[in-house]
């Protein structure tokens, strides 16, 4: 299986560098683009809670019904950081 750079770059960041267990918490950054779509993806795989955030209300709605993420917020109208995370 070719992953491509962008699935080598989100597999070894994640898994080799983060190195997750089941049940944390995790936060993807610019979450809708190609990387950010994979680690959320292989986070959720680990049995991970994933909260992404991206710029534009399309985006936070791809990452919440097609990626799977549980929890995704517009970086650019959030107010609140920890409201967003939902912490």
């Amino acid at each position: 299986m070719f992953l491509g750079m962008q699935g080598i770059t989100a597999y070894a960041g994640f898994n080799v560098i983060c190195a997750p267990k089941k049940g944390e918490y995790v936060f993807v950054s610019a979450a809708a683009g190609a990387v950010g779509q994979l680690v959320g993806q292989f986070a959720k795989l680990s049995g991970c809670y994933v909260v992404g955030s991206a710029g534009s209300k399309e985006k936070v709605d791809m990452l919440k019904n097609k990626c799977g993420f549980d929890e995704a917020f517009n970086y650019k109208e959030e107010q609140d950081l920890d409201a967003g995370l939902q912490l």
